[in-house]
């Protein structure tokens, strides 16, 4: 399986999680933050329509193309989830705690563990960041960043910035914070898109979307500046296709006849309830309705039934 890989660089950003404390951020934009950014732009630009005819085949189960959520990279070195069936395997006591605690490996590590191989056979403390959350393998060290190489170095840190409203009528000020997150130099985020039907007017128009997209900012907060990024193309990445159990690299919600592989013996998942708020031109400040999608770094046991699973819904509030 091929895949072109972007990478996203900016000063600071802000992706929200659901609910009222935006002093906190996650560190990475998922997958379907990104393709619903993506959808809004292109409707704030070129009007709903287009935007409608741009959704419409994902609706109806034939995407041109799929997206990955985005994560981190340092220099030369990639990193993506770590699968979660290899997690925890093959330790006991604190190194089994140790190892839960990562997020992500290097693609070093993480081409062997499609394969097959625990994660403790990779695991050694003097290899990780981020307090544990990275795992970087030995010949991917080499190519890490000369920052990243000194003790207590981070790709990201995360930091609550303040923030002032004023009362019109009083003029009183009110003091909160939103969190943000910013990457070490020659860091940032990247993510993968696997082309369905490549048609060089369909990768033209996602070329489009993106660096327009990058312009007007990724995430939340964007009238403060946060979210402001260059993107550019950063390569391949070929992974094997799947035979039997995969991983997944996007949230995905399974389509009925895909439901029963989740009670597979080779099966390890966790589910996220993602809600929000509507971003639209036309219908703004509005909650969309919640959806349960199953997160990066699923184990699948079984195959699915068609060469792109998953499904797109409609989450916009039921209007009376």
């Amino acid at each position: 399986m091929q895949l072109d890989c972007w990478n996203i660089q900016g000063e600071s950003f802000h992706f929200g999680r659901h609910g009222l404390g935006q002093e906190q951020t996650l560190a990475t934009m998922p997958s379907d933050s990104l393709f619903a950014a993506l959808v809004a732009r292109l409707a704030r630009t070129e009007g709903s329509q287009k935007a409608t005819d741009f959704c419409k085949p994902f609706a109806d189960g034939d995407p041109p193309f799929v997206l990955s959520s985005t994560f981190p990279f340092a220099g030369a070195v990639k990193f993506l989830p770590a699968p979660m069936l290899s997690r925890g395997g093959g330790a006991q006591g604190n190194d089994a705690k140790k190892l839960k605690r990562v997020e992500y490996v290097s693609e070093e590590i993480f081409r062997s563990l499609l394969k097959g191989e625990p994660l403790a056979k990779f695991f050694d403390e003097k290899l990780t960041l981020q307090k544990g959350k990275v795992l970087v393998g030995k010949k991917d060290l080499e190519k890490l960043p000369a920052e990243l190489k000194k003790p207590e170095a981070s790709i990201w840190d995360a930091e609550p910035r303040p923030r002032v409203t004023l009362d019109r009528a009083t003029s009183a000020s009110n003091l909160f914070h939103i969190g943000q997150v910013y990457f070490a130099k020659e860091c940032g985020l990247w993510f993968a898109i696997r082309w369905v039907d490549a048609a060089p007017e369909k990768k033209k128009q996602f070329n489009d979307m993106l660096h327009e997209l990058a312009e007007a900012g990724f995430g939340a907060e964007r009238g403060v500046g946060m979210g402001i990024a260059k993107v550019h193309e950063s390569g391949t990445l070929d992974l094997p296709e799947a035979n039997g159990a995969w991983v997944t690299l996007s949230r995905y919600l399974p389509k009925e006849d895909e439901v029963s592989a989740l009670g597979h013996d080779s099966t390890a998942y966790s589910i996220k309830a993602v809600g929000g708020w509507v971003d639209s031109p036309t219908n703004m400040g509005q909650r969309r309705k919640p959806v349960n999608l199953i997160e990066e770094g699923s184990v699948i046991g079984e195959k699915p039934p068609r060469d792109v699973p998953g499904q797109m819904v409609d989450v916009q509030p039921t209007y009376r």
